[in-house]
Parts: structure tokens; C-alpha cells; sequence
């Protein structure tokens, strides 16, 4: 997944001859908490709301007041990662996109990369999720998959953690079955640490199963 299959292009840019006031009243409208600053395809930076609201006049124009605008940006070719690393590094709320010639395209939305993000990761497809964690020097991906294939299973999408501070990490897996509960127990066998789970358990369901008969039984 590239930029410029993720820009909106509804969404237009504010010039810098916007006052403070309109550019507000665009991020209204747009839901946003970041403009683009843009003058024919030249991208100037992008300006937050609480800058606005710290501007000592809201009704000039921003090319008078000159606030020091941040200049994020990708590039049409740039990996969604990139992109989400541009979000976090910068803590805003849409990306902006230039082309080869740096000149302005249009922006990416933190919704529309979560909206990507989650497609990857399959989060949409049924299945449960393991936290696991083991050395980094024992990490393998390959042992992983034969654990959770060696019970009919298949991992639908993988990342890591490093542990600050720690020769460990944490490996989270989405994998395409609902119980885990054999999965668990075999990664406990190779010594891996079961941080957390998330799984329909057919052992909570027996449970669960057991609960109700005995409440119905004290409802007789």
C-alpha cells in the first residue's frame, strides 16, 4: 500500500492568505485538526488548531502573522508505514502528498490509514490474537508458524515489540482460529511467555455453559 493510493481528494488545502479564523472554520468542516498551507501546488507546511488559537490575531492572514510552520510530507511512492510514521513522529492528523517534483497532491487522513492499517493486519477476519514474548535472540518467525500450523492453523498477520530496557521482545499474532487453547499451550511447551490472549475458549464457553444451568437451577 503506497500514498497515492490513500489520498482524499475531497479534501482541498487552505492558502496562507486564510485567515486564522477560516482556516478553523475549515477544519470544522473537514474534521481535522491539521490544514495543508498550499499556493499554486507550492506546500508551505501544514498549521494545528491550538497554533491558530495561540496567534495574537485570528483575522489576519497567516502569510502576515508567519507563524513556523512543520513540513511534513511523502511521496506518491511512500509505504503506508512511512506514512504512519509521520503521524506518530509528528502527532498530526493528516499527511501531505507530493509528487516527484514536490509539488502538492493532496493530503492522507489518520482514518484512512487506519482504515488501510486494519485490512493489512486482517483485523476484520475472524481468528484471535496472541501476545507472546521470548528473547529476541531466539525470535523465529519460522518456528511461530510451524507451532500454529502444526494445529491447522495459519497466522494471518505478525509484528514485533522491543522491550525497553530488555533483551526480549513481544510478538503479537492474529491467527485464524477462534480457540486458542492448544496454540497457547504449545507455545508454553517451546518456552514462549503468553503475555495475553484474546480467543473464544471453548473451555470459558463450558464455563459459561455451567454458570447459567446452575443459576437456573437456584431459579427453580
Amino acid at each position: 500500500m503506497i500514498a497515492k493510493e490513500l489520498i482524499s481528494y475531497h479534501i482541498p488545502s487552505a492558502s496562507c492568505s486564510s485567515s486564522g479564523d477560516e482556516i478553523l472554520n475549515w477544519m470544522d468542516e473537514y474534521r481535522s485538526d491539521h490544514c495543508p498551507l498550499v499556493d499554486n501546488g507550492n506546500y508551505h507546511g501544514i498549521i494545528s488548531d491550538s497554533e491558530i488559537y495561540d496567534l495574537p490575531d485570528s483575522n489576519l492572514p497567516i502569510n502576515k502573522i508567519k507563524p513556523n510552520l512543520v513540513r511534513p510530507f511523502v511521496n506518491v511512492y511512500s509505504h503506508i508505514y512511512e506514512i504512519i510514521n509521520l503521524l506518530s513522529q509528528y502527532n498530526i492528523s493528516i499527511v501531505p502528498v507530493l509528487d516527484d517534483k514536490e509539488e502538492y497532491i493532496g493530503v492522507i487522513t489518520s482514518h484512512d490509514v487506519a482504515v488501510q492499517l486494519a485490512k493489512i493486519t486482517n483485523v476484520n477476519e475472524p481468528g484471535g490474537i496472541l501476545i507472546l514474548e521470548v528473547n529476541a535472540r531466539d525470535y523465529s518467525l519460522a518456528q511461530a508458524a510451524q507451532i500454529v500450523e502444526s494445529d491447522n492453523a495459519k497466522i494471518l498477520s505478525s509484528y514485533i515489540y522491543s522491550i525497553a530496557d530488555s533483551l526480549k521482545i513481544e510478538l503479537v499474532l492474529k491467527i485464524n482460529k477462534k480457540d486458542l487453547s492448544s496454540i497457547i499451550s504449545a507455545f508454553s511447551r517451546y518456552n514462549y511467555i503468553v503475555k495475553a490472549s484474546y480467543h473464544e475458549s471453548k473451555f470459558d464457553d463450558d464455563i459459561q455453559r455451567r454458570y447459567e444451568q446452575f443459576m437456573n437451577y437456584l431459579n427453580m
